[in-house]
């Protein structure tokens, strides 16, 4: 009798390791899909009839493990956007039924947008992440701050787009960096103010306000509403002494778009900021000074008082622009006007004049930063002598947008890409890893969930700890090898088919006993 169920156990056991090789060959083409690789064990054995020594005979085979295979699938290029992959074994997609709020791990990445604006996976279960904080973005931008990695806000939650239109930013900082020719000679000065000629000669009634400039340079900027203006940065060399060269510099806007209760509407509309630029001998910028419209009478220097720094040691103007929809003054924005040149004191030097009118014909006064306390970025305006030049322009404001595309990059971050030319972060993707994922339990749809062999779920982002990195518009294919499952399958089947002969021998064994019997 014990042959028999020996036999029927070769049977059992190796029925439920075909049932495993064909569901990894039925699952071939199933995106993400881990196989399974089937383990046999003993059964316990029974002491031998007769024997002294402690013999034993064995009593059958059983299945001993069903383990998932987290080794890669093949990753291949897909051309829909939000399709991701890990790069790697280290990982799963975060997902969430929203009818019973379970959360579930996936290997597959077949994610699509749908009409309300969710990321679902292709059964309809909402993608978790994190949303970003993109005010943290911007203040770290504005304030030369380099963020090691994209900043979230609040807890996992669906990854859902509800306004597929990106809102006009006002500029809050410009940077123009030039090259002021050396070369340039000195023109007509003012007796009184030399440093400031050309603002005293600024006319807005005139078509052209400034007519005495040795070199401008534009960029547009942005109201609040999403209006780009036209700014311009005017230079004019004032001084060449002791091997040292000052400039005068200038920020204006169109007269006629300057909303300003102090500068509108006067000879000096359109006039942001105005300052002076010191260079050493070797051309490199090494101070500054800059004031902004701070009396009653604009035209007057006096009026003009030192501008406020940002936190990172550059001036700062104020602009209020004129609505192109309704003709009224918009609030005023600040903007940072950024030369190469900082202070990292954080602060105007102590000596430094307290007005435009203070600098008078004083060389010395020119020296708006402590000198001890100056920076200069890589890309910084100087003053060497070959002909005046913009190095670069740049500013952080645009003007209303409309999405047209997303993409996700290799730390899971899933961009916007609007009309406007603006890419915005709009969620990080969350993974999840396990200390055992061998053991995760199969729900289906391929769908994963933790299990007390596997261990809870550990969730963080993409290329941090253990977790790898995504790649976006891929898809990871099944990692069944077919050759190694057809070698199984027939391993399996022969094994089989000789269990069943050892049923079929022990029952012919069993027919004649009952014949010697009879």
């Amino acid at each position: 009798m014990s042959s028999i169920w020996t036999g029927v156990s070769g049977l059992l056991s190796y029925s439920q390791g075909i049932a495993t090789t064909g569901n990894n060959l039925a699952n071939v083409n199933t995106v993400g899909f881990k196989s399974a690789r089937m383990l046999f064990a003993d059964t316990m054995s029974a002491m031998a009839g007769g024997t002294s020594d402690g013999s034993q005979i064995g009593t059958g085979v059983q299945v001993g493990s069903t383990a998932m295979q987290t080794s890669v699938g093949s990753l291949n290029e897909s051309s829909n956007a939000t399709d991701m992959a890990i790069d790697g074994e280290h990982g799963y997609f975060v997902v969430k039924d929203t009818a019973n709020d379970k959360t579930y791990c996936t290997r597959a990445g077949d994610f699509n947008f749908d009409k309300g604006g969710d990321l679902l996976t292709s059964t309809g279960l909402n993608v978790q992440g994190w949303a970003v904080d993109n005010d943290a973005i911007l203040a770290a931008k504005r304030s030369n701050t380099i963020l090691s990695q994209v900043p979230t806000t609040g807890d996992v939650t669906d990854i859902k787009i509800t306004d597929f239109t990106i809102d006009p930013q006002a500029t809050g900082t410009i940077e123009v960096v030039t090259n002021l020719d050396s070369q340039v000679t000195t023109g007509t000065l003012d007796s009184t103010d030399p440093y400031f000629t050309m603002f005293k000669s600024y006319d807005a009634n005139s078509d052209t306000p400034v007519a005495d400039s040795d070199y401008s340079a534009t960029v547009k900027i942005y109201d609040s509403e999403g209006t780009g203006h036209t700014a311009t940065v005017y230079y004019s060399k004032t001084n060449d002494e002791s091997g040292k060269e000052y400039w005068e510099y200038m920020v204006t806007v169109p007269p006629s778009e300057d909303g300003s209760d102090v500068t509108g509407d006067t000879t000096k509309a359109g006039v942001l900021m105005i300052g002076t630029m010191t260079f050493s001998a070797q051309g490199v910028m090494e101070n500054q000074t800059a004031f902004t419209p701070g009396g009653t009478d604009p035209t007057s220097l006096s009026s003009w008082t030192q501008a406020s720094l940002t936190s990172s040691g550059v001036p700062e103007f104020s602009a209020t622009f004129m609505s192109a929809s309704n003709g009224t003054s918009l609030s005023a924005q600040s903007v940072a006007f950024k030369t190469g040149l900082s202070t990292t004191g954080g602060s105007w030097s102590a000596t430094s004049a307290a007005t435009a009118a203070d600098i008078g014909t004083s060389t010395a006064a020119n020296a708006g930063y402590d000198s001890s306390a100056t920076s200069n970025a890589v890309s910084c305006t100087t003053n060497y002598a070959t002909s005046s030049y913009t190095q670069a322009t740049s500013q952080d404001g645009y003007a209303a947008g409309e999405m047209t595309a997303t993409n996700v990059d290799e730390d899971g971050v899933l961009w916007g890409t609007f009309t406007n030319g603006q890419s915005k972060a709009l969620y990080v993707v969350a993974l999840a890893s396990f200390v055992n994922p061998t053991d995760l339990r199969r729900d289906g749809n391929n769908l994963l969930s933790a299990t007390t062999e596997s261990g809870k779920a550990t969730v963080a982002r993409a290329n941090t700890g253990v977790l790898d990195g995504i790649s976006g518009s891929t898809l990871e294919s099944s990692n069944v090898d077919m050759a190694s499952e057809m070698v199984n399958l027939i391993v399996n089947q022969r094994a089989f088919q000789a269990n069943s002969k050892v049923v079929t021998t022990a029952e012919d064994m069993m027919a004649k006993a009952l014949e010697i019997k009879k």
